[in-house]
Formats: structure tokens, C-alpha cells, sequence
């Protein structure tokens, strides 16, 4: 009902989704004034007492808020509307197999699940697309991990990357493997957007797993393209020679990967603990 009721191309049918209507692009409005515009905008009569009942209604739903015998949509509901629209929007425009939609199914500590994408860039979005919706699916107090020995998002996407990293409401912890000049311009720009950012070279970390939530995300990519994006870090030193052209070939190539996520609070705790460890060495 609700959903039909937003769509401009479908008359809404009954009171409740007429109501909605007139309040999306008029407000605040008394129950007069709605029974009027019911009558001026639809051509149909209603009652002050119906048109009272399905406002009680729409407020026990949370949908609407009376203001001093006004009414207005309620916010947080249109946000809810919004976020359902553009998951659905996300779902129908890239593979399904691959929708942010199917961690909902992993419901205990043990649960996984497994995705097969075709280049980095294809990758990337994915978990651009993760980040962004982070939120929607843990509380603040989750905290978001990345391993990475190269980064290029600030290179391929900086404004996006700024855009879902400024909406996060948890930390997010950055720990790279590189200190080329394109590297450190990276690590730059990531913590002026919001990244904690670490450094290390150590052999022990956990470099292909990320940590979202209590969501451990392990991950490998084609050998071949990783080391063509290693040799292109080490061999553009500096950006007068940078071509950016042939990294977004490297990120485009077709090639393997695949990501597998697991559910494991325990797992995810002991991998969250090495960004205690680099928060007392950088102290």
C-alpha cells in the first residue's frame, strides 16, 4: 500500500494513500485541509471522521506525526522509504547474486556465504556499495576493518569513497602495506576523509580478510592482475609519469575473484585486536 501510494504513475486508492500523497509535496496539513484536498485533488468525498481514523492509523504506523493538530510525514519513515528504494534500485541494477541484501541470511556465528566477481573494479564497488549502506545493518559501535597493500580508491573514486565514508557512524580502520609517493598520497587522503589509518609490513596480518561488523569478508583476487597493480605502484614513483589510463585497465581486467563471508563474532574480534597493537605502536 505504501510503496504503490509513492509511485507518481498509480492513483492512490484508498484514504490512507491519498493522505500520503497530498502530505509528500504539502505539509503541514489539518484534517480540513486534507479533506478538501481529498475532494479538490481526487474528486472524491470523504468524511472528517474517516479522514480523522486513517490519521490515527498512519500515526500508530509511525508514518505521520501530528503538530499542534497539523500533519506531516514522519522523517525517519521517509529515510526507511529511501533506503528500501535504493537497495532496490542496487538490486536490480547490478548481479543479484552479488546484492548486499543476501548478508541478511547469515544468522549465526558459523554461517557463510561465497561471491564471484570479475575484476577489481567490479569488487570495488561492492564493497563501496557495503560501506555505504554499513549502517543500515550495525549500530554505531561495529567497527569497520580494511587490508589493503595498494590503494586506489582515492585515485578511481575519491568522490565516492568521501561520500560513503562521511555517512559512516562507526570507526573504520585502514591498515596498508605500501609507502610508494601514489601510496602515501592515498593514506593521505583516506585519513582526511575519515580512515584511521595504519602502516605495516608485517607477514602475519590478516592482508586478504576486511571486518564488518561481526561479518569477517576473505577474499583473493587474480594473481596476475596483483602483480601488474604491484608493478605499476613501483614503477610510477611519482606523479609527473602517473598514467592514470592504465590503472583503470589494470582495475577493469577480467580475471578471479572471489570473496567469502562468514559470520564468526570470535573471528572477528581477534582480527579487530591488531588495530589495538598498531594504535599503541603509532603511540
Amino acid at each position: 500500500m505504501i510503496i504503490r501510494a509513492l509511485l507518481p504513475k498509480l492513483a492512490p486508492k484508498t484514504v490512507k494513500e491519498k493522505i500520503i500523497v497530498l502530505l509528500a509535496s504539502e505539509f503541514p496539513l489539518t484534517v480540513k485541509d486534507l479533506k478538501l484536498k481529498i475532494k479538490s485533488n481526487f474528486n472524491v468525498s470523504v468524511s472528517y471522521q474517516s479522514v480523522h481514523k486513517e490519521l490515527n492509523h498512519l500515526m500508530t504506523d509511525e508514518i505521520i506525526i501530528n503538530d499542534n493538530k497539523k500533519y506531516l510525514l514522519n522523517v525517519e519513515w521517509i529515510k526507511q522509504v529511501g533506503l528500501f528504494s535504493d537497495l532496490i534500485v542496487s538490486n536490480y541494477t547490478s548481479q543479484k547474486k552479488h546484492s548486499i541484501n543476501k548478508l541478511l541470511e547469515l544468522k549465526n556465528d558459523g554461517d557463510s556465504l561465497s561471491f564471484d566477481f570479475e575484476s577489481y573494479a567490479q569488487l570495488d564497488n561492492y564493497f563501496l556499495e557495503l560501506l555505504d549502506y554499513f549502517n543500515e545493518f550495525f549500530e554505531k559501535d561495529k567497527t569497520l576493518l580494511m587490508h589493503y597493500t595498494h590503494s586506489w580508491w582515492p585515485l578511481l573514486y575519491p568522490l565516492r569513497e568521501k561520500q560513503v565514508v562521511g555517512k559512516l557512524k562507526s570507526r573504520f580502520y585502514g591498515i596498508h602495506g605500501a609507502k610508494t609517493v601514489i601510496d602515501k598520497y592515498c593514506a593521505d587522503y583516506n585519513s582526511k576523509i575519515g580512515l584511521i589509518n595504519f602502516y605495516t609490513k608485517s607477514e602475519t596480518m590478516h592482508w586478504n580478510v576486511n571486518v564488518m561488523g561481526d561479518l569477517i569478508f576473505s577474499f583473493y583476487g587474480d594473481a596476475n592482475i596483483n602483480k601488474e597493480i604491484h608493478d605499476f605502484f613501483e614503477n610510477n614513483k611519482d606523479f609527473k609519469s602517473f598514467d592514470l589510463k592504465k590503472l583503470t585497465d589494470i582495475i577493469e581486467k577480467k580475471g578471479k575473484f572471489r570473496v567469502l563471508v562468514i559470520k564468526d563474532s570470535s573471528y572477528a574480534k581477534s582480527v579487530l585486536e591488531e588495530v589495538n597493537l598498531f594504535k599503541a605502536q603509532k603511540d
